[in-house]
């Protein structure tokens, strides 16, 4: 649970969640309101984070990746790193498979009176 809360907190990138894991396993990581100013790259993890991961085991990235390729949708990914607009984008809803030209035509809800002239022997459209 603390690894989805890390998502969110870093906002889907899945590479800060693995550097602020292995701070925070490794045990080389600082409080947020603190400045090390001899530390080369040092990770501000949040308390919340820091107590879900006390005792974890340490992970590769690529594990993560994978996880979290597998436990969450398209959508949901792009939900997190790109707001609602990403999450419609990458969305399946109301989509169909691509077919053929002219496959499937769609028409309103609604059948609206057709008129033809005398001159023309056959009737267009519904009915």
């Amino acid at each position: 649970m603390t690894d989805r809360e890390a998502f969110a907190y870093f906002l889907g990138n899945i590479a800060a969640v693995h550097r602020a894991r292995s701070a925070v396993v490794d045990g080389t990581a600082d409080d947020p309101g603190t400045v090390n100013p001899g530390a080369v790259a040092a990770v501000a993890v949040p308390d919340f984070l820091r107590a879900g991961w006390g005792g974890a085991a340490s992970v590769v990235l690529r594990t993560l990746q994978r996880a979290f390729g597998r436990q969450l949708t398209p959508a949901g990914r792009a939900a997190w790193t790109s707001g609602e607009e990403g999450r419609r984008r990458a969305s399946v809803y109301l989509t169909r498979p691509p077919f053929t030209r002219n496959h499937t035509w769609e028409s309103d809800h609604k059948q609206l009176p057709s008129w033809c002239s005398r001159r023309a022997a056959r009737r267009y459209g519904p009915g």
